[in-house]
Parts: C-alpha cells; structure tokens; sequence
C-alpha cells in the first residue's frame, strides 16, 4: 500500500521497460527512496512462478495428441503436421503412413494421457540411463544430456526396470518438455549432447543395452521426426570415427548437417561453449573439469538444474496426488 502523497512509477510488471527496480516518487518531486529488485529475488519470484504453473497444470487437463493448432495439422488437407512433411521430403503418402504409425503407437502405449498417470518409477530410471536437461542453448533451445555409456542394468534388473519402462520414461520426459516446460512453438527443437564417456565395444554385446538402444533410436526417429536443432556427440572413442564414416552415406544431408563427433579436449570444450553458452554446459562435460563428478559421488546425471528440479517436482506431485510413492532407488 503506497503513500497517497506517493506516486509509484510501473515497474517491471507493467509494459515499460523498467527491469530492476520500483522506484516511489513524491508528487512533484523526486524520487526520495528507491527500492532495488535483486536478480536472486527476480529468479526466486520466477520459481514461485513457475511452481504456481506447474499445480495449475495439474488441476487442468494433461491429455496432448499427436498434433495441436499451429503445427499444420489444422490447414492440411490429411491433418499431418508440417514435421511429418518435411521428414519425407514432401512425399505426402509416406507421411501419411509415418503419421498413422506415430498415431496407432500413441494409442499402443498411451502416450497421450503420459503425463497424466503417475510415475513412480522415475528416480529408477534416470539413475539406470542418465539423461538430463541442464537448460537451454544460445539459441534458446532446450539441452538434453544423453549418457549411454552409464546405462547400468545390473540396478534395472535388481528393481524389475524392463527397457519399455525405460523407452516410456525418456517419452515422459519427451512430452513434458513439448506440452508444459515449451508448449510452443509446435514445431521447437532441441539440442542433444551425447556423452560417449564409459562406451565401448563391450556394450554392444550386451543384449540388453543393444536392444534397448535399437529401440530407442528407432522410437525417436518414427514418433518425434524434426525434433532435432544440433547433435553433439561427445568424449567419442576413437573407433566411433571409423563407425560414424560408414553410416554417414546413409543419413539425409539434413541430418547430416546437425551431427558434430567430437573426441574430447579443448576443441570439444570450444564447441560445446559455442553452441551451449558457457551457463548452460553442465561443468562434468568440459575437459578442464573433470574432478566434477568425483564431487557429485559418481552422478551421471548432472548438477540439478531448476528444469530438472521443476520435472522431478511435476512427477512427484503427481505421483502423490494419485496416493503413490516414488519407489527408492
């Protein structure tokens, strides 16, 4: 409540651009006192923001389809999404077909109605294949952090974590990422780091890895096509060069043309700065920060980061909304 002698100047709230501060201005004269928003308290405030979203969303509806108004289904005369279109170079029989399968596999495993049933088995999974979203690149895209090669099964097999409990968790986190953390645009993409650290030859032979990274591959490409910005392949062992040659012939140009190998060091770490931004590379990925994850106790998963706090806390509520526990890793 302001003094009425008082006249208050908008603020950040409003549509002047003033960012930091309220600033109180007696009639007629000026300003006596100026209150400074901080940016910890800007970045606290916008916390409570975003929590006060995230109990909203789960009061709403969190049923999402395969298509939703602005990604060209509404114009088009079969209803397919311009991402479908462009996946087969405007052949529109075979987006059709790929969109029919995206669909059915949609109804399979109900993925529409995903993130409206509990997930208790979340802490499991991540901890059986890390993945995590540090933040968003310089082009304000979302960053995931892939690392197969700490994939542990032995802990999937002591919990009963089958690889399609593993497929529908990346899927959960897929659609969160597309429906509430960036609803639109439709057609956003994002930028994959994929950490090699740990691979070697020994995981293709382990069948349980080489079916469920088959899958995965597989999963990815039919049902999420465009989807991709860039894609890192990091820490890649030096008989990873002589693989990527051989399929490389095989890729579309415009694959092609997103995928960067790199084999650790400096130029790695120029790279990943490059395309990340020096705020959003997770420290355990640079070269020159390697005691990192000796400090995190062996966390494949990273630094947590306030997305990263924001699902876990989406999940959580969910899970607890529904009278069911988080199983314990």
């Amino acid at each position: 409540i302001c003094d009425p002698k008082c006249e208050v100047i908008p603020t950040r709230y409003s549509t002047f651009p003033i960012p930091w501060a309220v600033h109180v201005v007696p009639r007629g004269g000026e300003s006596s006192s100026e209150t400074v928003i901080t940016e910890e308290e800007q970045e606290k405030e916008q916390a409570n923001d975003k929590k006060e979203e995230l109990e909203a969303a789960l009061q709403n509806n969190l049923t999402f389809a395969a298509s939703k108004p602005g990604d060209g289904s509404e114009n088009d005369p079969d209803g397919l999404p311009t991402r479908f279109l462009r996946m087969q170079k405007g052949d529109r029989e075979k987006a059709k077909a790929a969109f029919a399968a995206t669909f059915k596999w949609r109804e399979e495993h109900d993925v529409n109605n995903i993130l409206a049933r509990p997930h208790p088995k979340f802490d499991l999974c991540k901890r059986i294949f890390p993945v995590f979203i540090p933040g968003r690149d310089l082009s304000n895209n979302l960053i995931v952090v892939q690392r197969p090669g700490m994939m542990n099964f032995d802990l999937a097999h002591k919990h009963n974590i089958t690889s399609d409990d593993l497929l529908m968790h990346y899927v959960y986190v897929c659609e969160y990422c597309w429906n509430i953390l960036q609803p639109g645009p439709p057609d956003g993409v994002m930028t994959t780091v994929m950490d090699l650290k740990g691979v070697s030859f020994s995981l293709f032979r382990d069948k349980d890895a080489r079916d469920f990274l088959r899958k995965f591959v597989a999963m990815m490409s039919e049902n999420y096509p465009q989807r991709s910005h860039k894609t890192l392949i990091i820490n890649a062992p030096s008989w990873a060069n002589m693989a990527y040659k051989i399929v490389k012939p095989l890729l579309r140009e415009s694959t092609k043309e997103k995928i960067s190998l790199h084999n650790g060091g400096a130029e790695q770490d120029r790279v990943l700065i490059e395309i990340l931004g020096k705020d959003s590379v997770p420290k355990e990925l640079l070269e020159d920060a390697k005691s990192t994850e000796e400090d995190t106790n062996g966390e494949a998963n990273g630094g947590i980061s306030q997305i990263e706090e924001e699902l876990r806390s989406f999940c959580v509520s969910h899970n607890e909304k529904s009278g069911i526990k988080m199983q314990i890793v």
